[in-house]
């Protein structure tokens, strides 16, 4: 039997610090390798299913439903996920003023596991960047009275002095409310380009919009809803197609994307995520006036040459015209 003693003492609790360090090295390892694995199934299963493009593709269609003539230009930067997967991604927003994009601001995308807590910011440089423009209604759906415009003051005057080397914005209400195909036609006498519509999806009739004003005289909704050139995706959202402008040719084109989008939405995504996350409120509301009642629209955006805007004074469906941005001649095909 050994001899308990000091330097036998010194001996056991050295080997019991280098069995316990090791032990929790290897735990420390076994940690790290789990952490690891757990890292590369979830970044493995993230972009297995695509889903930063496929939430790329649907805040960018939100976007061009919800913000007259403002989108999120192609591809997006993004970050590494977030071991509770959460992951956030930015893209640039472009507005079209002639025939260039202009970068008026940054969507910052931020898509937690909880729609509830997954969010959508936009920095711009001005706090009215993407409500620069209102829509009034032309009659009330609730009675049918005829309602009136305010626009802003001295729009024509403006385009009238303005040098005619230069392209702009203009949106303006309508004097009744019309199909899009009677609008575009309306319109295809004018060197411009006819880039959003707000529309009239049951407003005041199946809901009751969440933010909406009027004087008595006149009545306009804060959440839009509209019409833009439109867009598709494949399957695994990595293939687009994109239409940028309103026209005779592609009018049709443009619709049934829109309602194909909407549907997809509905049938294959939560409430939580389109209202929620998106943003998209009353979107099954919507999609079923649309469907029994067809597209309806009350005004444009549209983009041109300033001396073709001015001849839009001359025409009697215009109201509530509103004024842009400006920016030198552009007006060349790339």
């Amino acid at each position: 039997m050994t001899e308990w003693n000091e330097a036998l003492e010194k001996k056991i609790l050295k080997k019991s610090r280098f069995v316990l360090t090791v032990r929790i090295l290897r735990i420390l390892m076994i940690g790290v390798l789990l952490y690891g694995a757990y890292m590369i199934a979830l970044a493995f299963i993230t972009d297995g299913l695509h889903v930063a493009e496929e939430n790329d593709y649907y805040t960018k269609l939100a976007l061009d439903w919800t913000v007259p003539n403002v989108r999120g230009a192609f591809g997006f930067e993004e970050e590494e996920i977030s071991p509770l997967g959460t992951s956030a991604f930015s893209y640039p927003l472009v507005r079209t003023v002639g025939k260039k994009e202009m970068v008026v601001g940054e969507a910052q995308v931020t898509k937690r596991l909880a729609n509830s807590l997954s969010s959508i910011e936009y920095q711009t440089p001005s706090r009215d960047e993407l409500d620069r423009f209102f829509f009034f209604y032309p009659q009330d759906p609730r009675n049918g009275n005829s309602l009136k415009a305010y626009g802003q003051p001295d729009v024509w005057n403006t385009l009238d002095k303005l040098h005619e080397g230069t392209v702009a914005e203009v949106a303006f209400s309508t004097d009744r409310f019309m199909t899009p195909e009677e609008l575009v036609a309306q319109l295809e006498p004018y060197d411009i380009d006819v880039l959003w519509m707000p529309l009239h999806t049951g407003e005041f009739e199946t809901f009751t919009p969440d933010g909406w004003g009027g004087g008595g005289d006149d009545l306009s909704v804060n959440t839009l809803f509209g019409l833009t050139g439109g867009q598709s995706v494949s399957d695994d959202f990595r293939s687009f197609s994109s239409i940028y402008r309103l026209d005779s040719e592609t009018i049709q084109d443009s619709q049934q994307m829109m309602m194909a989008n909407m549907e997809t939405l509905l049938e294959e995504k939560s409430a939580s995520y389109y209202e929620r996350f998106l943003g998209l409120s009353y979107l099954n509301e919507r999609y079923e006036y649309m469907e029994e009642n067809g597209f309806m629209v009350y005004g444009a955006v549209v983009t041109g040459p300033v001396k073709e805007l001015l001849k839009l004074e001359e025409e009697a469906m215009v109201a509530g015209e509103q004024l842009g941005q400006v920016e030198l001649w552009n007006w060349e095909e790339e």
